[in-house]
């Protein structure tokens, strides 16, 4: 399987992902995305993915939507997961790799993966990629 090119968040996309949705932040957090992903904000962060046009910006706050994804419980990961797919097809080239990551492949045992693991590796498949 291919590792697609390794992408990350621009610090200018969380500063304007942080202004736009009031959401904390300090250059210490290393892993801004998933510190500041609030399960409970999900359906906010849904709808402001829908306005954002720069591909930067829709990559941090996927990066968000994920985190907050996979700290559903089970009824709610299936309601948002719908949602959220269909902006990873939409998008899949600027989410390639995070599909990719959180697949997590390195770990066979999807058990002992995120909760949003055997999603994304469906989706993964499901466009033949590797």
């Amino acid at each position: 399987m291919i590792e697609p090119k390794f992408r990350c968040s621009t610090n200018e996309a969380i500063l304007k992902i942080a202004k736009q949705l009031h959401l904390e932040y300090n250059s210490g957090m290393q892993d801004w995305e998933w510190e500041i992903a609030n399960p409970k904000h999900i359906e906010k962060y849904i709808e402001h993915y829908k306005s954002l046009k720069d591909d930067d910006e829709k990559f941090t706050l996927m990066e968000i939507i994920i985190q907050a994804l996979t700290d559903q419980e089970e009824e709610k990961l299936k309601k948002y997961w719908k949602v959220v797919k269909e902006f990873l097809k939409a998008n899949f080239g600027v989410h390639e790799y995070s599909i990719f990551y959180w697949s997590y492949f390195e770990n066979k045992n999807v058990e002992e993966c995120w909760q949003i693991t055997p999603q994304m590796r469906s989706l993964w498949k499901e466009y033949n990629v590797g």
